[in-house]
């Protein structure tokens, strides 16, 4: 479990300062010229591409077994390492009120923004090792 919870830290390091710099540019320069949609229809399979690379990396670097506990603890701990920090800079760098938050998910950027979260938590079971 201790490798899965290093992996998961590890993944989760790699996709969110990534998808950081990622929705900053969707933010400031797609969206405004697309809409908030079609600017998160673009950036979801991108992250979710980088997801699976950051993925296989974090299990092959800190040997994660194939055991589905063991990548479904990684996936769950670096889903909920995601929530816990975009809720947190939410709240605190944009200083957005947590039914705010709650309000942005049920749109429909929004709710495809969730999902591709949802995915990157369970990629972590689904990445088969190569040998």
């Amino acid at each position: 479990m201790r490798r899965a919870l290093a992996a998961a830290a590890a993944y989760f390091a790699i996709v969110f300062a990534l998808a950081f710099l990622l929705g900053v540019a969707r933010t400031l320069f797609v969206a405004p010229r697309v809409g908030e949609l079609v600017a998160v229809l673009i950036e979801a399979p991108i992250v979710l591409l980088i997801s699976w690379r950051a993925a296989g990396w974090s299990i092959r670097r800190f040997s994660v077994t194939a055991r589905a506990s063991d990548r479904a603890t990684m996936g769950l701990a670096a889903f909920l390492l995601l929530m816990t920090v975009e809720t947190t800079m939410s709240l605190v760098l944009f200083d957005r009120p947590l039914a705010q938050q709650f309000a942005a998910w049920a749109t429909a950027a929004g709710a495809i923004g969730l999902l591709a979260q949802a995915a990157y938590g369970l990629i972590p079971l689904l990445a088969v090792r190569r040998r």
